[in-house]
């Protein structure tokens, strides 16, 4: 069997482990990571893992070397019920540290009440494989992140959307339904971006061949994309302004402006908002 960074395992691998001549009768485990992630395969044999996110608890039984389980951070865990030619195999996203560990459970339930109330809220149909998710941020049903991209706090990421991985979200940020972030997209706290918005970032895309470094597109603080708008690559949106429904953006718009059209054409000037106090 074969296992791939980024296709099978989300995170760069820093430690692998193995356990062996395990006792049935002698369960292991029990304990979390606050930041540690992990895959666990049997490579022969087969065991029970028990999971626990402090409010509810599944088991899983991993009895093929085909088969992984992503076990994420602020997860409890105990591995029991192990057969007698159990080989128990752990990709790990980071080396031991034991100051990482959480072996109390009284102390993990009272760590993830906390971490549930102000973590992010991801749905279970989504796919995220980005640990840099902010706090209060929602991530809606069949979402796909992939690992490098970074969201932060109390954001809205809403149904059927992909972000890649060279993709930077600020805070406040709301991305409707149907949107693609591709590599080189960064969006600056308080962007609103409406359905159906298609940025591009390769200006002469062909199949299987994939340029050295794609163009930086940036959405500056506090400026909203109407929706099925198509921001062209290497395109800076200034602070505060705004694209019109199904805009094509192929240059720069400034900062405080209303654009739209095939091509967006500047319409008006918005009245400069107040600076924030430092």
């Amino acid at each position: 069997m074969a296992a791939e960074i980024d296709r099978h395992i989300p995170f760069p691998i820093k430690r692998v482990y193995y356990l062996r001549d395990l006792k049935s009768d002698e369960p292991r485990g029990f304990h979390a990571h606050k930041a540690l992630q992990q895959v666990a395969v049997c490579v022969a044999g087969s065991c029970t893992v028990v999971l626990d996110d402090g409010r509810s608890r599944e088991e899983v039984v991993l009895d093929s070397p085909a088969r992984g389980l992503l076990v994420e951070p602020m997860i409890w865990h105990e591995m029991r019920n192990f057969s007698a030619d159990c080989v128990f195999t752990v990709f790990a996203s980071d080396v031991y540290d034991e100051a990482d560990y959480i072996r109390n459970y009284n102390k993990f339930v009272t760590a993830v009440g906390t971490s549930i109330a102000e973590g992010p809220r991801i749905h279970a149909l989504a796919d995220v494989r980005s640990p840099n998710i902010g706090k209060r941020t929602r991530v809606w049903q069949y979402v796909v992140v992939l690992n490098g991209a970074s969201i932060g706090e109390d954001c809205n990421i809403c149904a059927h959307v992909l972000i890649e991985g060279d993709v930077h979200v600020g805070d406040r940020v709301t991305v409707k339904s149907g949107v693609q972030l591709w590599d080189g997209v960064t969006l600056e706290d308080d962007v609103f971006v409406g359905p159906n918005v298609t940025f591009a970032n390769d200006r002469y895309p062909r199949s299987r061949h994939r340029p050295a470094a794609f163009e930086k597109t940036v959405v500056a603080k506090g400026a909203s994309v109407g929706a099925n708008a198509t921001i062209l690559p290497g395109v800076h949106i200034g602070a505060r302004s705004m694209v019109g429904a199904g805009a094509v953006v192929t240059r720069d718009v400034p900062p405080d402006t209303v654009v739209y059209g095939n091509p967006a054409r500047e319409i008006k000037q918005l009245p400069p908002q107040p600076q924030e106090a430092p």
